[in-house]
Formats: C-alpha cells, sequence, structure tokens
C-alpha cells in the first residue's frame, strides 16, 4: 500500500511559497464548489500525473470553469509597473511582491506602482526550479524576489553592500534596448554566484501549443521571469484565470524591441497558467497584444478623469510624459463620432504626431545628477580608488580615465549615490540644515568599503535640473507646434495640456509652466512660448498629474493612468483610435531624429522626425576629398529660430567616406527605421532610380 501524504499540509502553502499570496484555505480542498486546478487531471494528461493515498478527500477543479472574460491591460515601465483588469465595468489594480508586514497596513496610491526589478538571492536553487517545469514551476520566493520586496533591499542597502547591490536587477526595460554587442549584464546573487545574462532574443510561444523547456528555449530572461511574478498575481486561484492582454510601449521604442518584450511576456504570462488549461480550446484565445502608446493611453484616462466632453470639431490636447525612462509626447485631438462611427464608438480620438525627449527621464535625470557629484569630487575619487559609470546622454571630462568605469562596483556607486540624491530631485532642495557635504560609504576598485565625503553643489544641481526640463519643453512645444500644423492643418485655438508621468510633479515643471496660461507671455520669463509660435500663441489649459482619491475607489493618477486609460481603448469599450502619425513603414514607429548638415557652424535640418520611410532625400553634398560631414540630433530644439549651434547637447555628428569618384556628386538619405537611416552618393534622384545609388552604407543612431 503505498504511504499516504497529508494533502493540506503539503499543498496549502503553494501560492505563499512561490510569489507571497495567501495560505490556501482548507476547505477550498474539500468544498464542492472549490477544489485546486494543481489536481484536475484532463483525460489527455492523465499520463502525466501520480496518484497518491490521503486521509482526506481532495477535489481537481477545471480551471477553465475560472477564466474570466476580461481585459488586462500593463504598463511595463521603467520605474514601475502598472496592472489593471476590468471586470463588470469596475476597474482593479495589483500589488505586486508586497512584503507580507506591509499587507494589512492602509492602502496607498504608491502600493500599485509596481517597482520594475528583481532579485537574486539564490541562482541555482531557482534555475533549477524555473528550468524543471514549463507551467507554474515551484520558485521559492527565498531564491527570488520581485517587485517592492526587491525594492526595499536596495533602499534598504545603506551600508554599501555589493552583495545586495550585484543581485539587484533594475531597469529592466532599458536593458531591453541593448543590442547583442553592448556590454553584457552581469549578476551576482547573495551567495556569490556570477551570471551573464544574454541579450533579449525574440523567442515567441506557438500559438496554441505547450512550452517546451528545451535546449533552445532562453535559459534566463529577466523579463519573462517578472512577466511570470505578474501572471501569478493576476491569475490567482481567488481571483480567477485571464487569456486577454494589453500592453503599451513609449513612442520611440523600435519595433525589433517591442516584439522581443512582446515574446518575454507572452512567455512569462502563459507559465503562469495551470498547466491542466492547455487541454482546454480556450487556451488558444491566450494573446499578449500591443495596444497603444502610454502617452494615448495616458490622454483617454484623463479626458474622461478631468470631465472633458469631446465635441463635434474636437478638443485638442498634448500629453507631455515625464516617465522614468524618457519622456513622451502625444498630441491630438477628442471628438465625437461621426454618423459611420456612432453606432460603434462613443469617443473618437485622433492623434496627429507622437514623439519624445529619450533622455528626459526621472532615472536618467537622478544618473545625470549623480555623475555632476562624482565629476566635482574627482580628486576624492581618485585618492580613494573609487570608480562610476557615465549616462548615456553625459559628456566625458579630462582625466576621466581611471574614473568611469562599467564595473560592478561603478555600478553600485553610481546607485547608492542616485539613491542619496533621490530627495533631491523630488522635491528641488535637499532637507533643512544640508551644509553643502555628503557622507557615503562606496566601494573601491578592490570591492572594498570606503567612507567619502563629497562636496555638493545644490545650485549646479538645480541648474543643470532646470536646464534639462526647460529643454525638454521647448521641445514639446515646438513637436506640438508641428504636429498640427502639418496634419491640423491650423493651430487650435485652445489645447489642453496633460501632464502625466511622476516626473511631471517636480515643483520645477510647475515653475516653468507658471503663466504659461495666459496669453500675455511678460508673465512668465522661463518659457517664452513666443520664440516659437511668434504672436499666434494658442491659450494652453494646464491639467497637473493627477491625484488619486482612495476614499472614492479612485486610483487614476500620473503613473496608474496609462494602464487604466488602456483598459478605455480596449476592443468594445467604444472609444475609438484614429492614428494619423502612422508611419508609410506600418510595422515601425516614426522616425526620432532630425538629421542634416552643418551651415555656417548651426545644424540645418533635412530631414524632420517623422518623415516618410524609404524616400531618397538630398541631404547635401559629398565633398572634393569623398567626406560628409553628417549632422543629426532627437532634440525639436533643431527646428526653433535660434537652432543649435554644432558642439550643442544633444547635437551629433559622424565623419562619413564616399569611395571613388565623387565629384560633383549629392549625398542622399532615407529613413530605414526609428534610428537608423541608410546614404548613398549620386549626381541626383534620376541616378538613384537608375543605378541605385553609390556607396550605400546604413548608418545607426543614437
Amino acid at each position: 500500500m503505498e504511504d499516504q501524504i497529508d494533502v493540506l499540509k503539503a499543498w496549502k502553502n503553494i501560492d505563499y511559497f512561490s510569489v507571497r499570496l495567501p495560505v490556501i484555505d482548507a476547505p477550498v480542498f474539500t468544498d464542492n464548489h472549490k477544489g485546486l486546478w494543481e489536481f484536475y487531471a484532463p483525460q489527455s494528461q492523465q499520463h502525466q500525473f501520480n496518484k497518491v493515498q490521503s486521509e482526506t478527500s481532495v477535489r481537481g477543479r477545471n480551471p477553465a470553469l475560472d477564466i474570466q472574460h476580461a481585459p488586462v491591460a500593463i504598463d511595463f515601465g521603467t520605474s514601475s509597473t502598472v496592472v489593471a483588469i476590468r471586470q463588470n465595468g469596475r476597474d482593479e489594480l495589483l500589488r505586486i511582491g508586497i512584503q507580507e508586514k506591509d499587507l494589512n497596513k492602509a492602502i496607498s496610491a504608491e502600493q500599485f506602482e509596481n517597482p520594475t526589478i528583481l532579485e537574486f538571492l539564490n541562482l541555482n536553487e531557482f534555475q533549477t526550479s524555473w528550468q524543471s517545469e514549463a507551467y507554474r514551476p515551484l520558485v521559492n520566493w527565498d531564491h527570488v524576489h520581485c517587485s517592492h520586496e526587491a525594492k526595499a533591499s536596495l533602499n534598504n542597502n545603506k551600508e554599501a553592500d555589493s552583495k545586495v547591490i550585484s543581485s539587484i536587477f533594475p531597469r529592466l526595460k532599458q536593458w531591453a534596448l541593448r543590442d547583442a554587442q553592448q556590454t553584457k549584464v552581469v549578476i551576482t546573487d547573495q551567495q556569490g554566484t556570477e551570471y551573464t545574462i544574454q541579450p533579449l532574443t525574440e523567442y515567441h510561444p506557438v500559438k496554441g501549443q505547450a512550452i517546451q523547456i528545451n535546449q533552445n528555449y532562453p535559459e534566463l530572461d529577466p523579463i519573462e521571469l517578472y512577466a511570470w511574478f505578474l501572471g501569478m498575481n493576476i491569475n490567482w486561484r481567488g481571483r480567477g484565470i485571464f487569456l486577454d492582454y494589453y500592453m503599451t510601449f513609449p513612442v520611440a521604442y523600435p519595433i525589433e524591441v517591442k516584439n522581443k518584450i512582446l515574446a518575454s511576456f507572452r512567455r512569462g504570462l502563459m507559465r503562469s497558467l495551470p498547466e491542466s488549461l492547455i487541454a482546454d480550446e480556450q487556451f488558444n484565445q491566450f494573446s499578449v497584444r500591443e495596444w497603444a502608446s502610454e502617452p494615448a493611453a495616458y490622454a483617454a484616462a484623463a479626458l474622461e478623469k478631468l470631465n472633458i466632453e469631446p465635441t463635434e470639431q474636437g478638443v485638442a490636447y498634448a500629453v507631455f510624459d515625464f516617465g522614468g525612462g524618457t519622456t513622451d509626447f502625444d498630441y491630438g485631438i477628442y471628438r465625437e463620432p461621426n454618423e459611420q462611427e456612432e453606432d460603434l464608438y462613443d469617443h473618437v480620438i485622433e492623434h496627429f504626431g507622437a514623439s519624445g525627449d529619450k533622455f528626459l527621464g526621472g532615472e536618467n535625470l537622478l544618473e545625470n545628477l549623480a555623475y555632476l557629484v562624482f565629476k566635482d569630487n574627482q580628486d576624492i575619487c581618485r585618492k580613494q580608488k573609487v570608480s562610476f559609470t557615465k549616462p548615456l546622454d553625459a559628456e566625458k571630462f579630462i582625466g576621466h580615465e581611471q574614473l568611469i568605469d562599467d564595473s560592478q562596483m561603478a555600478y553600485t556607486n553610481t546607485s547608492l549615490l542616485m539613491a542619496a540624491l533621490r530627495p533631491f530631485l523630488e522635491k528641488g532642495q535637499f532637507a533643512d540644515g544640508f551644509a553643502g557635504a555628503l557622507d557615503i560609504k562606496l566601494l573601491n576598485r578592490q570591492n572594498e568599503v570606503v567612507n567619502c565625503q563629497f562636496t555638493v553643489k545644490q545650485d549646479e544641481l538645480l541648474s543643470y535640473l532646470k536646464c534639462r526640463i526647460y529643454q525638454g519643453f521647448v521641445n514639446f512645444f515646438v513637436e506640438l507646434k508641428q504636429a498640427f500644423t502639418t496634419q491640423h492643418q491650423a493651430l487650435p485655438k485652445i489645447i489642453h495640456i496633460l501632464l502625466a508621468g511622476n516626473a511631471s510633479r517636480s515643483k520645477l515643471v510647475k515653475e516653468l509652466l507658471v503663466g504659461i496660461e495666459k496669453k500675455d507671455q511678460n508673465q512668465t520669463t522661463l518659457l517664452n512660448l513666443s520664440t516659437i509660435f511668434g504672436q499666434d500663441i494658442p491659450e494652453f489649459k494646464i491639467h497637473y498629474p493627477l491625484d488619486a482619491d482612495l476614499k472614492h475607489h479612485d486610483v487614476i493618477t500620473a503613473k496608474t493612468g496609462v494602464a487604466l486609460g488602456l483598459l478605455r481603448l480596449c476592443p468594445g469599450e467604444g472609444l475609438k483610435v484614429i492614428n494619423h502619425a502612422k508611419t508609410n513603414d506600418d510595422a515601425n514607429s516614426p522616425f526620432q531624429f532630425y538629421v542634416g548638415r552643418q551651415k555656417r557652424g548651426v545644424f540645418e535640418v533635412m530631414i524632420k522626425r517623422g518623415d516618410a520611410y524609404h524616400q531618397w532625400q538630398q541631404i547635401g553634398a559629398v565633398s572634393e576629398d569623398g567626406i560628409f560631414l553628417l549632422l543629426y540630433s532627437s532634440l525639436a530644439q533643431a527646428l526653433t529660430d535660434e537652432g543649435m549651434k554644432r558642439g550643442a547637447t544633444g547635437l551629433f555628428d559622424q565623419r562619413i567616406r564616399f569611395a571613388g569618384n565623387t565629384a560633383g556628386q549629392k549625398v542622399f538619405a532615407r529613413i530605414l527605421a526609428p534610428s537608423e537611416i541608410e546614404l548613398c552618393s549620386a549626381t541626383d534622384l534620376d541616378d538613384i532610380q537608375v543605378t541605385g545609388g553609390n556607396n550605400l552604407q546604413q548608418i545607426k543612431l543614437s
């Protein structure tokens, strides 16, 4: 006779064990109307199950009975991720990876902003569990943490413990933008085991087929793992099973990056489903789709929340989404449906332009502040042998060779200083009594803790923030003018500006926008719109970031609004979106750069952001020596009256060499991808039609 096992004791903690969800109550095992998905064995899967003897008669439950025909919206963010579900006309936001001790605390809006972060405590043990089975693997929470608990470990690391820092994987979304040629990311778990994370790959599960963990399956994809944690919380037995997922992406993300992230989320979310569900035909309904840009989704939520009613002609809006990684812009009108649309839709959003500032994000600003402090204290760093990292958009300085590094110690030091400077970024000042010096423990090149006292020049940091945010708003208003005049033929008289993203809460943003709602530009000395609009400045109505009203269960905020707005855009919800900004290459996002040449030391724009793909345009001439100086920028500042002088921050140049006899030839360019162009030399466009062009070369812009 087989040994009997105590099923209740063995299985009651299965949800708690992996993702710290509630312990399963005893009646769930035996109630006629309940039971466990894990004990349900479809006829086609009987051979995969073992029978055991148990004192308690337990019930299996067909997971197909718990399928909820409702959409799930996921706003996968740089700093945090928001998950929203709509059922019976009501929206629910989920908290992921909340520490057990915090579950009984009063609910706050910040708890729904789930940090996009992982912490590896024991990689070997985790890997064994993760690869042991495809669906709902028995991962131990003590081996890997996600979201709130992982972020708490990072925040509580005041003593520069490299063992903790090196085990944490933040910025998953930014990591996805790395290509295979860039530096590999190495994590070291808290047992000292090193692991090199391979670049993200596009490995999609086959629709309607079970996932197979084999040699071709990605060994460890952090985004897939994060998506699995989300899925385990979404598809909790106390909530039901969901098969219909929608995601948003930043405006400027290349199609290949979006496809890789979607593939990772498809695998992770699918692996959170009960294995027995595969045998049911409804399993074929599982899908994860891109459905809207992040600023467009926010507009959908904010317009409703602000009680802005659509009109027949359309209410003009502009979104400034100041996020953790980037700042996205979106422009359009919100109107009533016409006769052909009114049977299916109640409202219509037409958006004319989508662009942004890829380095104006809260976390990127914070990294730049840390870089400025390190640079101001480079003598101390040399003496203590402390290294640090350089932000992607920052300039190197004289003598940087022994200071800037991409080592784990350098990354740790940057992370620690960023944490110390975060209050300054959020409030625009340090706490009262701050004397201009910062005591901080960092790591030297031998991985030893050293004490450093850094001088912090508050005025310099504040000046940097003001200038950078000012530059972001200049780009925003230049792009606004371009979007409406190009697509809408004229600037609307009134435009609603919707500020989104937690970074928009900064008092520096409010100071910059003071007076812009008034036609009299003398009311503001910070942002002079007449240099952009001339005498035809529209009337702007500013809507600052939304705050939660938890008493009335209203949690639409600057951050959660994207996911909640995405629910409003899902099929069948009555809101139609028409995208006039789509490119002639429908698979790709709009081109994200301004490209041209220098003329008397100033950038002359020949190709604009959002121009058509695959169309050759002349951008200059080849010099006698076969050289052409290519200039490019992602900043709309290039279109202002002042323009951009060569050497300006954000303006880049490349020396392009053309071979052979190029006498009398011109330089032509065409757009291939959001950040890629192709160049050739030819006498004219007719020459390209005949010969295909000379000296063809593809240039990646960054």
